[in-house]
């Protein structure tokens, strides 16, 4: 039996943290026994940790690993890592995103791992943090990925960037699809005009609708921001953004100086974000850095148009 060890930054609603929960739950139980360690959510009510009581993982909460850089944490979460690496006897450590990377993967070179994987699930090489911050994270990325046996990104336009950015050799970067379970998906179409007459949208609207976290980084701001013009050139369209965010707020007051408002509907976190998808007309994201838009494959799954940013894995 292999035993494998996943660690990840945090488990926000979002695909990195759905496509790692994914990796771990459908690995052969015959072959590996796999155990994962996520840190603190940004927001609780918006994290998928109950989702991992339906998969029955061996799972681990973390505390001290947080996104955020705090010297203190940081090293109290290093120093758990190594111990409970040590007491765990991993054959294999696959970190996944930049904290859970750097922490995780030293913590597993310290223990005496065998082998150590990293998933970058995108990069933050731009768009993310400061030109100073951003040069830090280049040469963490390129140092630590000294002591990775393999690097897996979602995207050949992924693995050509890390390469890009001298992270490492390209015999280095293995490319891996994220998977989307289709068959788990389930469709509604009296569902998805009911939400459309809760949110009191006309059945003639046109209505452009993104799934998304409220985050500067998935640039829902430039969405806003069209509003105005699309308004012009279509009287009754309307937007409908699922999801949430440090951004709520800004959001809010950017629509209400736009003087768009009225055809905007914030609705939150939904669990049953394929029938807010099916009630679109057209779904859109403007990500300024996207791992591989995720998102998108869902909404061409329930057959709508996309109009996407073209960044990171897209298209």
């Amino acid at each position: 039996m292999i035993k494998i060890l996943h660690i990840i930054t945090r488990l926000d609603i979002g695909g990195s943290a759905t496509n790692t929960i994914e990796t771990v739950a459908r690995l052969d139980k015959k072959k590996y026994q796999a155990s994962l360690i996520s840190g603190k959510t940004s927001d609780p009510d918006g994290s998928i940790i109950e989702i991992l009581k339906n998969y029955n993982l061996d799972f681990v909460y973390m505390n001290e690993l947080q996104r955020e850089i705090n010297p203190w944490l940081d090293l109290l979460a290093f120093i758990k890592l190594c111990n409970k690496i040590k007491k765990g006897n991993y054959d294999i450590v696959h970190t996944h995103s930049s904290k859970a990377g750097i922490l995780g993967r030293w913590a597993a070179k310290l223990a005496g791992v065998k082998h150590i994987v990293h998933t970058p699930h995108g990069h933050v090489f731009h768009s993310y943090f400061s030109r100073f911050l951003t040069a830090i994270f280049l040469l963490l990325e390129n140092f630590t990925a000294k002591i990775t046996d393999k690097i897996i990104t979602l995207t050949i336009k992924g693995k050509l960037e890390h390469i890009k950015y001298g992270i490492a050799k390209p015999s280095k970067f293995v490319q891996i699809y994220s998977g989307v379970d289709f068959s788990s998906i389930s469709i509604n179409n009296d569902l998805s005009q009911n939400i459309k007459n809760e949110l009191k949208i006309g059945h003639d609207a046109i209505v452009f609708g993104t799934v998304t976290r409220l985050e500067p980084i998935k640039g829902n701001d430039f969405l806003i921001e069209a509003m105005p013009e699309v308004i012009k050139v279509i009287p009754n369209a309307y937007l409908v953004i699922v999801g949430d965010g440090s951004e709520k707020e800004d959001l809010f007051d950017l629509s209400a100086a736009l003087n768009v408002h009225n055809n905007i509907r914030f609705v939150g976190s939904k669990h049953n974000k394929y029938d807010f998808i099916n009630m679109f007309d057209i779904f859109v994201l403007s990500s300024l850095n996207e791992g591989m838009g995720r998102a998108i494959l869902e909404a061409m799954y329930c057959k709508k148009p996309v109009i996407a940013s073209d960044t990171g894995g897209i298209p």
